[in-house]
């Protein structure tokens, strides 16, 4: 039996920023979809614990998330200590948008948020969902195996020679060959004491807010590795993620959590991934291409494949995606600001 084709990359125009003569040192790889595959679904679902028992809470969401219609793809994990609130949180991806809207009819995830009794005490839900245009999308990481995120459901792995240059994220885009995506929000609002505890809250992002989901896979590290992950490579990480946090205004970050992904039996799955909002790919960029911080991760990386050149080691991918107006939301009950998208909610009425 022949193979199946992999599908073409979706962007045909010419890469913008991409220095003439460019080669990049190692590969890198990007998930294809078939044609006529336009549009993913990405749901995020987190429980926040300020001290009590989430187990009730987390039976009712784990049991529509495993329903018909359900997500193909579902992660798990928790919420690192000062880089979020504290609890945990589910990636849920769908390949067919219109199997989620059916999810979403069916499983009782409404009537879970509509929950009364949620409004009080100190556990919180909440929910950013967004539907994923593909042509506004760009993926990659280091191997074509081990996948997560989107690239698990994928029709095929492909290697891609745009990247390992400043703008190659953009120059991924199929969208920004014709549209810069700008930001319609120009600043991070300030912390202006919003009542966000005990009332239920809906956000709808403004135009072109980017979303970043990294991922870090040492599953294939041997030891020696390990410790130069955990000593060198993590911390620096870390450091740049909490500037970010602790400087949305300047950065032009909304919010930010970083996560360490567990197994289906709740052990450490040898995964971890920092989940953020940007005012704009531009603010993003800005960040990645300027920042000492980030110029500081992008060195230890480098350090560490350099001390190990030849040995799998490290596995990184991300995501970034665009979101145009009206396709991106976030539901919050009885939650702390911190972390996503609150920060953008209008003040709840009485």
């Amino acid at each position: 039996m022949s193979e199946k084709p992999v599908p073409s990359a979706r962007r045909r125009a010419a890469p913008v920023h991409q220095p003439e003569g460019f080669k990049a040192e190692y590969d890198a790889f990007e998930p294809r979809f078939a044609a006529g595959v336009d549009n993913l679904m990405l749901a995020m679902f987190g429980i926040e614990n300020r001290g009590g028992d989430a187990s009730d809470i987390r039976r009712r969401l784990l049991s529509t998330l495993g329903g018909p219609q359900g997500p193909d793809v579902l992660e798990h994990g928790g919420v690192h200590e000062g880089y979020g609130p504290s609890g945990e949180i589910w990636f849920a991806y769908w390949r067919d948008p219109a199997a989620y809207d059916r999810w979403t009819a069916q499983s009782g995830i409404e009537e879970l948020f509509a929950d009364a009794a949620l409004l009080d005490g100190p556990l919180g839900l909440w929910r950013e969902y967004g539907l994923l245009s593909l042509d506004h999308h760009e993926t990659s990481g280091s191997r074509p195996d081990d996948l997560t995120g989107i690239a698990t459901i994928a029709d095929a792995v492909a290697i891609t020679e745009i990247h390992g240059y400043w703008g190659s994220a953009r120059d991924r885009l199929v969208a920004a060959a014709e549209d810069p995506l700008d930001a319609e929000l120009n600043l991070v609002p300030k912390d202006r004491g919003l009542r966000t505890l005990g009332v239920r809250l809906r956000v709808s992002p403004p135009h072109n807010i980017c979303l970043i989901r990294t991922s870090q896979d040492v599953n294939r590290a041997g030891p020696e590795q390990m410790a130069w992950y955990r000593n060198e490579v993590e911390p620096t990480f870390l450091t740049g993620l909490r500037y970010l946090r602790e400087n949305g205004e300047a950065s032009g970050c909304i919010g930010g959590r970083f996560v360490i992904e567990k197994d289906d039996e709740g052990c450490d799955a040898g995964r971890s991934c920092a989940v953020a909002y940007f005012t704009s790919l531009g603010t993003l960029e800005a960040w990645t291409h300027r920042h000492p911080t980030h110029e500081a991760i992008m060195a230890s990386f480098i350090n560490m494949v350099r001390q190990f050149q030849g040995e799998p080691g490290l596995h990184l991918w991300h995501e970034v995606s665009v979101f145009p107006r009206g396709t991106l939301s976030g539901d919050y009950v009885n939650c702390t600001v911190d972390g996503g998208l609150l920060r953008l909610a209008a003040d709840p009425e009485g």
